[in-house]
């Protein structure tokens, strides 16, 4: 009596032990002709193009994505630096302006530091024609005595009308300056505002 109980036991942890290993999970991947293949566990050189874990009833439950190809690791990468440069402008974003209107405050006071500076150059421009007016004045006269004009004033004429050329280049550049700083300030405006909503 004894002994048949010892055999059944047995035999209990033998059929539990075989059905156990009937339990395994089961793979499902891709071999290398393309067909998809369920078994018990996923050949070395098939596992980076990713598999699925299946239970016994055919339900997925987990899903190991394929390795990235370096192209895809790359992009990841720039994505990732993307995002952290992102994050640091949206951090200076809002430690300099608290509010949209503190933005166009400061918008206001770039432009009019830069219309300043306009407004310097055109004196400049203005001093220069005052000058040129002068000298053109001394070569008129110079002429109508019969003498040639002076070295020295044609020289100061073509240094006044270099100079002028400077000038005029570079008010342009600041009328440009100032549709950057608008187009900047228009892309801060509606970020912060993306922000501050949150």
């Amino acid at each position: 009596m004894q002994s048949r109980m010892k055999l059944y036991i047995v035999a209990m942890l033998l059929a539990a032990a075989a059905h156990q290993a009937g339990a395994a999970d089961l793979y499902r991947y891709v071999n290398d002709k393309g067909i998809t293949v369920l078994d018990r566990s996923v050949p070395p050189q098939f596992v980076s193009r990713g598999y699925e874990v299946l239970d016994t009833d055919g339900r997925v439950k987990l899903v190991v994505p394929a390795a990235l190809t370096p192209q895809e690791r790359e992009a990841a990468r720039i994505a990732e630096l993307e995002q952290r440069r992102q994050h640091s402008e949206d951090s200076t974003l809002v430690r300099l302006y608290s509010s949209v209107a503190d933005l166009d405050r400061a918008q206001t006071r770039k432009i009019q530091q830069i219309d300043g500076v306009i407004a310097t150059t055109n004196n400049a421009l203005f001093s220069l024609k005052a000058q040129q007016n002068e000298l053109q004045s001394q070569a008129a006269a110079q002429q109508r005595a019969g003498r040639e004009v002076e070295p020295r004033v044609l020289q100061a004429l073509a240094d006044i009308d270099a100079e002028r050329e400077r000038l005029q280049r570079q008010i342009a550049s600041y009328r440009t300056e100032i549709e950057t700083v608008k187009q900047s300030f228009a892309s801060q405006r509606a970020r912060l505002e993306q922000l501050l909503a949150h």
